[in-house]
C-alpha cells in the first residue's frame, strides 16, 4: 500500500511542473526532434494550448491535446503583431488543432501540381533529389568538425521570421517549374553535402525552424537563388568558382538571407492576396480537382513571386543579404571573409556570373558597389582571412562529381 502514496504525489508534481503554453504563430511545425531537419509530425495553428515537457536550446518538447509528443521552436510562442489570426482549418475537412504530415503534404503538393500545370510546361518532381535525408547522426558528426567561439552578435536589419504555410506551397510550385526549365543534378553526395551545410547554417538564423531544402541546378554558369518557403538552388558553376567549404557556405548563407528577409516577396502587393492564399487551403479538393477562386488568387500570387524572382537583382537586397550572410558565417564558425573572396573571384570572371534567366543579373558598377560594401564590413569588423582555407579537402571530396 505504501507504494501508492509515493507514486501519486510524484505524478501530481510532474503535472504541476509541466508548463502550459499557447502557440502564437500562423504555422507551427511539430517535429520529431529538436531541429528543422527532423520529420514533421503535423502542423499546429495559432492559439492552441500545448504542454511543455522539456527544452533543448531553442526547441521545446511538447504534448498536444491529441496526445502527440514532439518539438516546437521558441518562435511558436513569441507574441508579435499580426500573429495568431490565421484560419485554423488549413486543410479541407480538418477541424482539429493539428493537421497531419500527410494532409500537409497533400495540400502543398496539390497546389504545386496545379500551379505548374497552369504553365506551358509541367514541373519536375524535386522530392527525389532530396534524398538521402539528413539524419541526426549526419548532423552531429558535421557539427563536431567546428570549433566555435560563442558569438551572439546581431544586426538591426535582422528581422523575426514567421512561417506561413502558403509560402511553402508557392515555393514548391516555383521550384518545380524552375527545375523543369534548367534541370537538376542527380548527385546524392553533393546534394547531401549542401544540405548539411545549409541545415547547419540555418541554426544561426531567425528561420532556424523553417526547414530549408537545397538543390543543384544543371547550369554551368555560377549563380544561386532562393524561392519562398526555403527552397534554394545552387548551380554547378558555383562549385567551380568556390575553392573551399567556407566559400560555398557564404553563397548558401547569402541565399538564405534572401529568404529570412523575404526579399522575393517584398515587392508584391500581397495583403489581400495573402489572406486569400491562406483561405485557399481550406478549399483544396482532390489534386486533380478544379481550381477555386481562392486557389486562382494563390496562383496569381505565385506567378508574381516567380516573376519577381527572375527579375534583375536589386542592389539594396543584395547588400543586405551579404551583410547577414557574413553574420551567419561568423555565428556558425566559418570564416566571414570567404564571402569577400568568392565575390572578388566572380567579379574577375563576369562571364560566369549572369543570372540563369537573364543576362542582366547586375550592372557592373552595382556589383562593384556591392563588393566595396563587403570589403568595408571586413575592415570595420576586423575580420581576418583564415590561412587554413577552411575545409578545403572536405569540399573537394564531396563536390568532385559536380566540379
Amino acid at each position: 500500500m505504501k507504494i501508492v502514496y509515493y507514486v501519486v504525489p510524484l505524478l501530481f508534481v510532474f503535472e504541476i511542473q509541466a508548463q502550459k503554453l499557447r502557440t502564437t504563430q500562423p504555422t507551427n511545425y511539430l517535429r520529431e526532434g529538436p531541429a528543422s531537419y527532423f520529420q514533421i509530425i503535423g502542423m499546429i495553428p495559432a492559439q492552441v494550448d500545448v504542454l511543455k515537457l522539456d527544452q533543448k536550446g531553442s526547441w521545446l518538447k511538447v504534448k498536444t491535446d491529441e496526445n502527440d509528443i514532439g518539438w516546437l521552436s521558441e518562435n511558436s510562442f513569441v507574441v508579435r503583431g499580426g500573429s495568431g489570426t490565421r484560419d485554423q482549418e488549413m486543410v479541407k475537412g480538418k477541424a482539429s488543432s493539428r493537421a497531419s504530415r500527410a494532409e500537409l503534404a497533400a495540400a502543398v503538393k496539390g497546389f504545386g501540381k496545379k500551379y505548374v500545370e497552369g504553365s506551358e510546361e509541367l514541373g519536375e518532381d524535386i522530392s527525389k533529389y532530396s534524398s538521402p535525408a539528413i539524419t541526426p547522426d549526419d548532423m552531429e558528426k558535421f557539427e563536431h568538425s567546428f570549433t566555435i567561439e560563442p558569438y551572439s552578435g546581431s544586426m538591426n536589419i535582422e528581422k523575426p521570421f514567421d512561417i506561413f504555410f502558403h509560402e511553402e506551397a508557392i515555393g514548391l510550385g516555383i521550384a518545380q517549374k524552375i527545375a523543369k526549365q534548367k534541370g537538376l543534378v542527380d548527385d546524392p553526395t553533393a546534394t547531401r553535402y549542401i544540405n548539411l551545410i545549409g541545415n547547419y547554417l540555418s541554426r544561426y538564423t531567425k528561420a532556424y525552424d523553417l526547414g530549408f531544402r537545397f538543390y543543384i541546378l544543371n547550369d554551368e554558369r555560377a549563380s544561386a537563388f532562393a524561392c519562398p518557403g526555403g527552397y534554394i538552388f545552387i548551380t554547378k558553376g558555383i562549385f567551380k568558382v568556390c575553392n573551399n567549404e567556407a566559400e560555398l557556405a557564404a553563397i548558401i548563407a547569402h541565399e538564405m538571407s534572401h529568404i529570412t528577409q523575404r526579399h522575393g516577396l517584398k515587392e508584391l502587393k500581397k495583403s489581400e492576396a495573402k489572406i486569400k492564399a491562406e483561405q485557399a487551403f481550406a478549399e483544396l479538393e482532390e489534386e486533380t480537382g478544379p481550381m477555386s477562386e481562392e486557389e486562382k488568387e494563390l496562383e496569381e500570387y505565385a506567378a508574381a513571386a516567380y516573376n519577381n524572382l527572375i527579375a534583375p537583382r536589386l542592389l539594396e537586397y543584395e547588400i543586405e543579404a551579404d551583410k547577414l550572410a557574413m553574420l551567419y558565417l561568423r555565428r556558425a564558425g566559418y570564416d566571414p571573409t570567404a564571402l569577400l573572396n568568392v565575390l572578388s573571384r566572380l567579379q574577375e570572371a563576369p562571364k560566369t556570373m549572369p543570372d540563369i534567366f537573364d543576362d542582366n543579373y547586375m550592372k557592373k558598377d552595382e556589383f562593384s558597389q556591392r563588393l566595396a560594401t563587403v570589403n568595408a564590413i571586413v575592415r570595420s569588423e576586423g575580420y581576418r582571412s583564415s590561412s587554413s582555407k577552411q575545409f578545403a579537402e572536405r569540399y573537394r571530396q564531396y563536390t568532385a562529381g559536380v566540379r
